[in-house]
């Protein structure tokens, strides 16, 4: 999992032995040649770190109903943001509505005792993996979301939120983020800033933990998130657009269920956890609130 190997990078980074070389290689005991790692996004931030300290990192996609594996990364198919090709002596194609369809020998018989699901889950030898994605140009496998996962806006619009998120994860001052939009009229994101990254893109030092809260709020960090939440969607059309945002002063974490131990997203628990936020990020005077940015259009 992704989790296993974003720990071992910040243990590193926290005793100082980010720089050390071979200090990653050591930890996996010095002969490892490199990684691999699935059932969640990695963070550009965790691959790129792993490639430039020589133990490439290379993400796969699967699901238990494919026994497990789908699609894997290699030296000749390799990127953050892709999950490899599909594997040899399997199929591979991307329905209409964006829904990942495989079909092989690799697929499962059905459900146990379940034909109903089984029905549902696999049409003409096909299975419906529930997960959307593409296949770009180089034939790399891309996952932008969960199909029940799909946002639906008050205009009918459907967005996958894992894809605007993906984007907004590119940007290295920012750590994590979540997308909300189900039945409203724009969508927009609770964002855990990367405080160390921010730190050195505004030159300052913050001592401790409560400071640091306090200079979260500052009128400089909004602008300087908006901008950067703009340049980051500049490619989506109008409606995937966040509108409003607001930085929150403590990670999601497993232990607060926010996150699962793949270090997915569990909406409905941040829905819950930050229900009155999201309420201030719709209301007509939300901007008040000294944690909340307004996104404005990126400049053409």
């Amino acid at each position: 999992m992704p989790y296993l190997y974003d720990k071992v990078r910040r243990q590193l980074v926290a005793s100082g032995q980010a720089t050390t070389p071979e200090s990653l290689r050591e930890v996996f005991g010095g002969r490892i040649r490199s990684c691999q790692c699935g059932g969640a996004p990695v963070s550009p931030e965790t691959f790129t770190f792993y490639w430039d300290h020589g133990v490439p990192l290379y993400p796969g996609y699967g699901l238990t109903e494919a026994s497990p594996v789908v699609s894997v990364s290699s030296p000749a198919g390799v990127r953050p943001d892709a999950v490899g090709r599909p594997i040899g002596g399997i199929e591979l194609q991307v329905a209409e509505d964006g829904e990942i369809l495989t079909r092989g020998p690799h697929v499962m018989a059905g459900y146990w005792n379940d034909l109903s699901a089984t029905a549902e889950t696999l049409v003409d030898g096909w299975l419906r993996t529930g997960d959307l994605g593409h296949l770009d140009a180089d034939g790399l496998l891309c996952i932008t979301g969960r199909k029940k996962e799909l946002i639906v806006t008050t205009g009918g619009k459907k967005i996958a939120p894992a894809l605007v998120e993906s984007l907004l994860l590119a940007d290295p001052l920012i750590a994590q983020v979540c997308v909300v939009g189900e039945g409203r009229d724009y969508l927009t994101a609770l964002v855990v800033p990367h405080v160390d990254e921010l730190r050195t893109a505004m030159g300052l030092q913050l001592p401790d933990a409560e400071r640091t809260n306090d200079w979260l709020r500052q009128p400089t960090v909004l602008h300087l998130y908006a901008a950067r939440l703009a340049q980051c969607l500049a490619g989506l059309s109008r409606y995937e657009q966040v509108r409003r945002f607001a930085i929150l002063e403590e990670p999601f974490a497993v232990e607060t269920g926010e996150l699962t131990l793949k270090l997915s997203l569990r909406r409905l628990a941040i829905a819950e956890r930050h229900g009155g936020l999201i309420e201030r990020l719709y209301a007509p005077d939300g901007l008040a609130d000294g944690r909340i940015g307004e996104v404005l259009p990126a400049p053409s």
